[in-house]
């Protein structure tokens, strides 16, 4: 009776081991596969062009579960401030648990609206829309909310996609397709009033054979305000 009640037991604590290493592995393949993602989407130079610094406010509109977020945030640290924007209620909550589980403490979770990013008026340094712009319907109205939400001079980073082959197509065709032009947001960051400041229609190339393109990076700012005129 003793015998087998060890034998039960080792056996349990044997599947409990097994459970923790199948974790850790999991957990050390998942580091690995993030920072070559850091690599190919090239990471740093975003966090550069974003102008990421300590004591700085930037806002991830249509930030899913936080990969870029969170390296806001730590660029940002210890005084500055990340803003997770998403329309997505369960990414929120995956985003605050990494957020939890990486020991990250200076991210705002805001659940947005399809029509309003719900950005703190006038606060932010700048703003990142990665590979979401294209799923954004009401554009204009989210670009009126950036705006409001950067700080005169405040930088907007773009970053999305395209395939070679759909270049010369509709926007309803390339949205249809998720993947949106350089030129197309161009012109529609112009029209709501930013002031373009470069652009990479290269930025980063597709991996696959089958699809020729790749991710281009706009980067523009809120304007500066006119200067006041000086009182003799």
């Amino acid at each position: 009776m003793h015998l087998r009640t060890s034998l039960k037991s080792r056996a349990r604590r044997w599947v409990v081991v097994a459970a923790a290493l199948a974790l850790l592995a999991e957990g050390a393949l998942a580091q690995q596969d993030e920072r070559e993602r850091e690599k190919t989407e090239r990471v740093a130079d975003i966090l550069t062009a974003l102008g990421a610094r300590d004591g700085a406010h930037i806002a991830d509109v249509g930030s899913s579960d936080g990969f870029y977020t969170l390296r806001i945030a730590k660029g940002v640290a210890p005084s500055g401030k990340a803003y997770a924007i998403d329309i997505d209620q369960k990414s929120l909550d995956k985003l605050r648990e990494r957020a939890q589980k990486d020991a990250i403490t200076n991210v705002d979770v805001i659940l947005s609206e399809p029509a309003d990013p719900k950005l703190p008026t006038g606060a932010l340094d700048a703003v990142l829309i990665r590979n979401a712009y294209h799923e954004m319907v009401a554009y204009r109205e989210i670009l009126k909310g950036v705006m409001s939400g950067l700080k005169p001079g405040g930088v907007l980073v773009v970053s999305d996609s395209i395939s070679d082959s759909l270049l010369d197509k509709p926007r309803e065709q390339q949205v249809k397709e998720h993947y949106i032009a350089p030129g197309i947001v161009e012109a529609e960051l112009r029209a709501a009033g930013f002031e373009i400041l470069d652009r990479d229609d290269a930025f980063t190339k597709f991996t696959s054979r089958t699809i020729v393109g790749g991710f281009w990076m706009i980067r523009a700012r809120r304007p500066m305000l006119p200067a006041e005129p000086s009182i003799n």
